[in-house]
């Protein structure tokens, strides 16, 4: 029996509105599957293609045959070393940072604001748990920035905040009789100590990108050596910028840690999956924000967009699309092994995250 025409006229509409509200809603997430399951067909990685090889072991001095190891000369005197952090709201992996370079770096800058790179409010975290590095505090140089209203897009909010660090650094060094060596990373992207005393004790080339070992909310998920965008930099007053981008093909290898989404809490994966410059992967997909559901991905070690991985081989996609959980520890930053009970969330088998 033939349906009526105008049965068929509305089956007909709701089934085109249902696939263009799907189109529309999860048109991000359509696009990267499409996209990320050809990409080793058409893309390839865009980082540094010239690795340095890195020598490194317990007790290893950093003197000229150590340097002369990497095809470097040892400096007739060590430059004084910054860090500088755009930061949002990492109170854990920057205490971890503080611990782990403090040997070594002799200023921490930071930059916060009180809007996330999508323009959406958040507390400033560091000015009000500043008592929490009341240790460091003869080295943090702070800077609250205020972003003009009128800059809404993410990127020139990022923009604004590279631009004020740049202004931060440019004001120390001309108080700075010597030539300073800076760290240009994300507070999740964590050179290590040993890493920084061998670029400050050797003539290391300027700019030099970090190659860091790569991991998603622990180190419990390992996920490679594709980690480029920390660098370091002999900084001049006037050319140099702080910036996130390639600045040369040069790289020295295994040099630290990159931990994102490495986060205490339910709600700062909420925070950060709204509020950074890559919020629109979550489309119109208001579920992926479901606190349960972040909690099961960070215990499988799944994206936290549901997307493919950013693989360049099928090889590497399809081990990330089933991630196995790593049962080592070694190598990892000192401080968390010394403190194990107070970041437990970050070693292995700590999957479980405050609510």
């Amino acid at each position: 029996m033939l349906l009526p025409r105008r049965w068929v006229i509305l089956v007909a509409g709701l089934f085109s509105f249902v696939i263009f509200f799907s189109l529309v809603s999860f048109r991000y997430q359509i696009q990267n599957t499409l996209s990320y399951a050809s990409r080793p067909l058409w893309d390839h990685p865009d980082g540094p293609t010239q690795f340095i090889t890195h020598y490194h072991t317990e007790g290893l001095s950093f003197d000229e045959a150590t340097c002369r190891l990497h095809g470097w000369q040892l400096r007739p005197s060590r430059p004084p070393v910054w860090d500088a952090v755009l930061f949002s709201s990492e109170l854990d992996l920057f205490e971890v940072r503080l611990h782990e370079l403090d040997g070594v770096v002799d200023k921490f800058f930071v930059v916060e604001s009180n809007r996330t790179f999508t323009g959406n409010p958040k507390p400033l975290y560091f000015a009000e748990n500043r008592q929490r590095f009341s240790a460091f505090v003869h080295k943090i140089v702070y800077h609250e920035l205020q972003v003009p209203d009128d800059i809404t897009d993410p990127w020139k909010v990022e923009a604004a905040h590279r631009d004020a660090l740049t202004q931060m650094i440019n004001a120390e060094v001309s108080a700075t009789p010597s030539q300073p060596l800076v760290i240009f990373a994300d507070v999740d992207e964590l050179p290590s100590i040993h890493t920084m005393r061998l670029i400050q004790a050797c003539d290391a080339p300027s700019p030099l990108h970090l190659q860091l070992r790569n991991y998603v909310y622990s180190f419990e998920w390992p996920l490679g050596l594709d980690s480029w965008r920390a660098q370091v930099h002999k900084w001049v007053k006037g050319r140099s910028y702080y910036k996130h981008s390639k600045s040369t093909e040069v790289a020295l290898a295994d040099s630290g840690w990159h931990c994102s989404f490495c986060f205490r809490t339910l709600s700062e994966f909420v925070l950060k999956m709204k509020g950074y410059s890559h919020s629109d992967r979550i489309g119109g997909d208001m579920s992926l924000l479901s606190l349960d559901r972040i909690q099961k991905v960070v215990c499988e070690g799944k994206d936290i967009f549901n997307m493919l991985p950013e693989a360049y081989s099928y090889r590497d996609l399809l081990a990330w699309m089933t991630p196995e959980p790593s049962k080592s520890a070694l190598g990892v930053p000192l401080y968390l092994l010394q403190n194990s009970e107070k970041f437990k969330f970050l070693l292995p088998g700590g999957c479980v995250r405050e609510t």
